[in-house]
């Protein structure tokens, strides 16, 4: 069973503009180089703000809904942006109607829990390796009053990571909780990304050589019974030759020497051949063996792997406010914000003419 993947990032004003650019696509040089620009046309909005703009569209709503006249600080919260997705494997078998189920129920879940008109933004990204969703929500309490601690605290973190699941599988949806409350390592954003690239890999190389075995398993199988077949028909033809000399009948001798030169030819013949067979078969016996010794040898890598990406994922879930996917975007949106502002320093230096 895949598990759900359902990650935290807290977005103030000055997030806003390169967190749309990144989620709208609005330039085609990405940093991230998972991006397939020539897929980005089959990204969708579930929610679509006023316009194509974060930060007006997010600040003008908290301004018409807030209580109160006080300004919101400059270092607020407005959005807590949520990463929603699961492992490719989950994906790997589903339609793009029932892909979009999956996130139109988590959508739903997000906006009955903390209100439709929280939810300003969720686009559905498919330009990517795994599919997944960018989900913003203004953390507006009961009262309407701007508070990511009080509206997203710790009970509430686990609340999503305990319920969401069980929802989605109620909706049909192979996809469970992660471990709770177990000793889990602490990776960088590049070990994990290795990590993953690893266990792709070996999957792959597993797949390739499981492939290869059953290939080269149907020519033994294939071989072998040839094999069988040639070994009765030379015990026929020696239970042939031993009744032509052994029956009373009258031959000419030189009939008898051609007879038995022939079958003698035919012998060596289907020796040879038999021979050459039996060496065919010996090659690929030992073939067989040192794939099924490869074949367990990457079993058990992956495995391995299997547990050590299980743990990665169950300690990201634990802590609620750090998330691989996240830091990834977060360190892209970053770099695309100083090359932003490094290009309009450049224009601004250079003198027009």
């Amino acid at each position: 069973m895949s598990y759900m993947v359902a990650r935290m990032q807290k977005m103030k004003a000055g997030n806003l503009t390169g967190i749309g650019n990144h989620n709208q696509r609005k330039t085609d040089n990405h940093s991230n180089k998972d991006i397939d620009v020539e897929r980005s046309h089959l990204n969708y909005d579930l929610v679509q703000g006023r316009t194509e703009n974060y930060k007006t569209d997010i600040q003008e709503f908290i301004d018409e809904n807030k209580a109160g006249t006080r300004a919101t600080r400059k270092d607020a919260v407005l959005v807590n942006e949520w990463i929603i997705s699961s492992d490719g494997a989950f994906f790997e078998d589903k339609d793009d109607k029932e892909i979009e189920r999956f996130f139109e129920e988590t959508k739903d879940y997000f906006a009955d829990k903390f209100g439709d008109n929280n939810i300003r933004y969720a686009q559905v990204h498919l330009d990517e390796t795994t599919p997944h969703m960018h989900l913003g929500v203004v953390p507006f309490d009961k009262e309407n009053k701007l508070s990511a601690k009080r509206v997203f605290n710790r009970a509430t973190l686990i609340e999503i990571q305990d319920e969401l699941p069980a929802l989605m599988q109620e909706r049909g949806f192979d996809v469970q909780r992660g471990e709770k409350g177990s000793e889990r390592k602490n990776l960088t954003v590049p070990e994990y990304k290795q990590a993953m690239e690893t266990l792709n890999k070996v999957q792959g190389e597993h797949a390739d050589l499981s492939s290869k075995y059953e290939q080269l398993k149907g020519e033994h199988d294939v071989l072998e019974e040839k094999l069988n077949r040639d070994t009765r028909n030379e015990k026929k033809l020696l239970e042939g030759q031993e009744k032509l000399f052994s029956d009373k009948l009258t031959f000419e001798p030189k009939e008898v020497s051609k007879a038995n030169q022939d079958v003698l030819r035919s012998r060596a013949g289907i020796e040879f051949d038999l021979k050459m067979e039996k060496s065919h078969n010996s090659r690929l016996t030992n073939d067989n063996d040192l794939l099924r010794r490869e074949n367990r040898k990457l079993t058990k890598e992956v495995s391995k792997l299997k547990k050590f990406v299980n743990i990665i994922d169950n300690f990201l879930q634990k802590h609620f406010d750090i998330s691989i996917p996240e830091i990834t975007e977060k360190i892209n949106e970053n770099r695309q914000e100083r090359r932003a502002e490094k290009e309009r320093d450049t224009e601004r230096d250079t003198p027009s003419r």
